[in-house]
């Protein structure tokens, strides 16, 4: 039975039992009932606890679809009490864990590490949500809940990077923020919080070791001249390259620039002006 359970809803814990109602399919989504009992130890003296009827209200859980379908597993949880003894001098009661499941949370850690492996996808938090049928938001706090688990190798970086500056609203002081690619396999290293060059250089002194920076032969990134400077200090061995999307804006703007002017030149009304204006 709990391998049953196991390849129902992945979550592996021996002590989750399948209750009575079993299985239930109410149309829009499948209703799994399970009971969630087995030994459980005082946190104060060490000792079984005895076990005190169960929750009043089963817990609900979402789990990782079935057939595309939603997944909803109702568990009733067994109460334990461990009453004033020699060995423990105060009750103490308790609700069953279970493994899989955090303490207070009503998403089952299977479906999250299951959005996390999805995030390397190009999809939107809100398509990524509705495949696993929930909001936005909860994707954005998976999303929170990495960053302490994934940090760059400081003793490491490519043969070329590349920077480019984007607008990232509220989560930056500036209201920009810099990422840090590997153009070569388009994969991204890093975010850099802000754009700035003090953050630009604390960044890089305090994630990335001298030889790490030193090992940079290329760094790929738009026309702006203090991002320059900058570069020849962190990277004294790397080249720069200008990317050429920010090249040909400023040849676009440049063009733009003198058809405007050569459409003042001969003024509204002229054959010129009309086919600089719809022609452009």
């Amino acid at each position: 039975m709990a391998n049953d359970i196991s390849f129902l809803t992945g979550i592996n814990d021996p002590n989750l039992k399948m209750d009575k109602s079993g299985v239930e399919n109410t149309g829009n989504y499948k209703v799994i009932h399970l009971v969630k009992t087995g030994t459980c130890y005082c946190p104060v003296c060490g000792r079984p606890m005895l076990k005190n009827g169960y929750r009043r209200q089963p817990v609900k859980i979402l789990a990782l679809p079935i057939a595309n379908v939603p997944t909803i597993l109702l568990i009733r949880k067994q109460k334990y009490i461990c009453k004033p003894s020699s060995q423990c001098p105060e009750t103490v009661t308790k609700i069953a864990e279970i493994n899989g499941i955090n303490h207070g949370c009503r998403i089952a850690n299977n479906v999250k590490q299951a959005i996390t492996l999805d995030l390397r996808r190009n999809e939107s938090q809100k398509d990524i949500g509705e495949q696993y049928y929930v909001s936005p938001s909860t994707v954005g706090r998976i999303i929170d809940s990495l960053e302490d688990n994934f940090t760059p190798e400081k003793s490491w970086l490519p043969n070329t990077i590349a920077f480019d500056d984007f607008k990232s609203g509220r989560f930056a002081p500036s209201g920009m923020s810099m990422i840090l690619m590997n153009p070569v396999n388009h994969r991204t290293i890093d975010i850099i919080p802000s754009r700035t060059s003090r953050a630009f250089r604390q960044y890089f002194y305090r994630h990335f070791t001298r030889r790490a920076r030193l090992s940079v032969s290329l760094v790929v990134i738009d026309l702006y001249g203090p991002y320059r400077r900058l570069i020849r200090e962190l990277f004294p061995n790397a080249r720069i390259i200008a990317d050429h999307f920010h090249v040909v804006v400023q040849a676009y703007r440049a063009l733009q620039s003198i058809r405007i002017k050569t459409m003042n030149h001969y003024g509204p009304g002229t054959h010129e002006y009309r086919a600089l204006k719809r022609f452009w």
